[in-house]
């Protein structure tokens, strides 16, 4: 009887209920991620735009700004295949309140001059007001080389 009762004992603490740890706050919905990101340029002026989805849905928190983010290389740089792409943030737009409401969704722009003879590649990020992320958007790249 001992012996089961220890071979029961050692069962129970070895299953147990699961990892222990300490207690973690319930995860928030990502903010919407944009999925139509575009480009155009004009001279040595390029103009990103997309559409951003009005809200997150589910108890996420409403977007409250987007961070456009770039990677600039040079020829030496285009040519390293495995090389990893060092994104920098180059803006961050407010999402005022009447442009995240239900009311559908909504355009969004930024622009800034470039440099000839550099590959560019532009991705943007939706934050909500506790500093959330979403997931990238789509990428979009080009190699600037006006006429």
């Amino acid at each position: 009887m001992c012996l089961i009762l220890t071979i029961g004992s050692i069962s129970f603490v070895w299953l147990g209920c699961g990892k222990k740890g300490p207690p973690r706050p319930p995860q928030r919905p990502l903010p919407p991620a944009v999925k139509d990101l575009g480009y155009a340029i004009q001279g040595d002026i390029v103009e990103l735009s997309w559409t951003h989805p009005a809200t997150a849905g589910g108890n996420a928190s409403r977007p409250a700004s987007i961070k456009v983010f770039r990677a600039r290389l040079s020829g030496d740089d285009i040519k390293c295949d495995n090389c990893p792409l060092r994104f920098e943030a180059v803006a961050q737009i407010p999402i005022h309140k009447k442009a995240s409401r239900d009311e559908g969704p909504s355009t969004l722009r930024y622009s800034e001059k470039i440099d000839p003879g550099y590959r560019y590649i532009y991705k943007v990020i939706v934050f909500d007001k506790y500093g959330i992320g979403s997931n990238n958007s789509n990428v979009v790249q080009f190699d600037h080389h006006p006429d």
